[in-house]
């Protein structure tokens, strides 16, 4: 439950505040672009820390690791809702995202540590559910709050969840021990310090990306100095006594192949969600409202799925249930390929529905799939970097979709341009594209150990 709970927590924050923003702008006196720093900042401190944290939890006390995060994440609430100033809540943020990264480094090796291997599904199932109900309930608990007590209760909101998080939490988690004895060598300080850098300039530089509808110099040089920072590490890593990147996690084909399943799920998906509600406003002229409902079944659709995807997982084995959540995906987003202006708010929402529902069938067996055969003491490490990998994915999807935009006569995705449905069917064609890609990875054979 509390491995689920911070897992909601910490996605919750990404998308609560999304809604906030005109109003932290308002207050604060700031444009939009130093306003969107409130979230980036959050994404990039998650993202590029979650490996380390996964690291640390297989060195550490894996609850300790856990509260950790929990008490840093509670801190860093309190002191966003109490900043005097943007810069001072873009601070703050950057606490709150290495709290969630914590948090959600290592959430997946307390259910793996707790259950037995062939009783993780539905566990897992509904961790996935935790990440879903964050995105689900973001938007319209943030639009309250904001509305009617203000935007810095879109922080302080999470001070309840942390107390009873705390309360019900800090007995049981620190009766989970270290697999090993702590060293700094086996931290491989160098590794994640490069890693995190490397992981951090990609992001910027797809976030740049995302921006400005193409890469240009800035995309460019950032996207570079990624990769220098990872082929540095690469050769460090060779001369490493433990180093970060095991060359038998990376041998598993469950892991690499999964690792796969994971950023083409996302870009596909999130890829495609990111469409949404420019489509929903400029194709078929919903109101925000009922966008956002409307939104929601995707998202209320996986996270009903999720616990279930895992139980049939257990039972049926794991490649059967995530073949068959990839093809209701590639299903679901080439439905969006067939709209037509006259289409209905009932086949919109089918559509939506059916999405969700091979996404929610996915993600628990894959990750399932990917920890078959990784070793006790590289488990955080897998799980950890299946969650970066995730929020990667979501990036380069995004990234894609606003590059197919601009490549289309340099149109751009605003809500002070108009867009016909046939730009967003070439789109919805690519995250199909990218969707089809997942389903062949998926379909590729792996070696059998156990029930599959």
């Amino acid at each position: 439950m509390l491995a689920c709970l911070g897992a909601f927590m910490a996605t919750i924050d990404t998308s609560i505040v999304n809604i906030a923003l005109p109003a932290i702008g308002y207050d604060f006196h700031s444009s939009l672009e130093n306003i969107s720093w409130v979230v980036v900042v959050y994404l990039l401190i998650n993202g590029s820390m979650l490996i380390t944290s996964g690291r640390l939890g297989d060195l550490l006390p894996t609850g300790r690791v856990f509260l950790a995060g929990l008490v840093v994440f509670t801190g860093a609430s309190a002191l966003c809702g109490l900043s005097p100033s943007l810069a001072w809540l873009v601070g703050n943020r950057a606490c709150q995202g290495l709290g969630a990264a914590l948090m959600l480094g290592v959430a997946p090796r307390l259910i793996v540590l707790t259950y037995a291997d062939g009783e993780r599904g539905m566990p897992l199932g509904l961790l996935s559910t935790g990440f879903a109900a964050g995105i689900s309930v973001g938007a319209p608990l943030g639009g309250l709050l904001t509305a009617y007590l203000g935007w810095r209760w879109v922080f302080f909101v999470n001070l309840p969840l942390c107390a009873l998080a705390l309360m019900l939490g800090a007995g049981p988690l620190l009766r989970f021990g270290a697999d090993t004895s702590w060293s700094w060598r086996r931290l491989d300080l160098k590794g994640n310090v490069l890693l995190a850098a490397s992981f951090l300039l990609l992001l910027l530089a797809l976030t740049r990306v995302r921006q400005m509808g193409g890469a240009g110099l800035g995309g460019v040089l950032l996207s570079g100095g990624a990769a220098i920072l990872f082929v540095v590490l690469l050769f460090l890593e060779r001369r490493a006594d433990q180093p970060l990147l095991p060359p038998e996690l990376w041998r598993s084909r469950s892991f690499v192949l999964g690792s796969t399943a994971v950023v083409l799920a996302f870009a596909g998906v999130m890829g495609a969600f990111f469409l949404l509600p420019f489509l929903l406003d400029q194709v078929y002229h919903y109101p925000s409202d009922q966008a956002g409902f409307l939104l929601a079944i995707l998202s209320l659709t996986n996270a009903t799925v999720s616990p279930l995807g895992g139980f049939l997982a257990d039972r049926l084995g794991n490649l059967r249930i995530l073949r068959l959540g990839s093809v209701l995906i590639l299903l679901g987003l080439a439905s969006f390929f067939t709209l037509k202006p006259e289409s209905t708010t009932f086949t919109l929402a089918a559509r939506l529905a059916l999405t969700g529902l091979g996404f929610g069938l996915f993600q628990a067996p894959n990750l399932n799939e990917i920890l078959r055969q990784v070793e006790p003491a590289q488990i955080g490490l897998a799980t950890s970097t299946n969650s970066a990998l995730k929020n990667l994915g979501s990036l380069l999807g995004v990234t894609l979709m606003v590059m197919v935009f601009a490549g289309q006569h340099h149109q751009r995705l605003s809500p002070g341009v108009c867009l016909g449905l046939s730009c967003f069917q070439q789109a919805f064609a690519v995250a199909s594209g990218v969707a089809a890609l997942n389903l062949l990875n998926n379909l590729w054979p792996r070696r059998r150990a156990g029930k599959q």
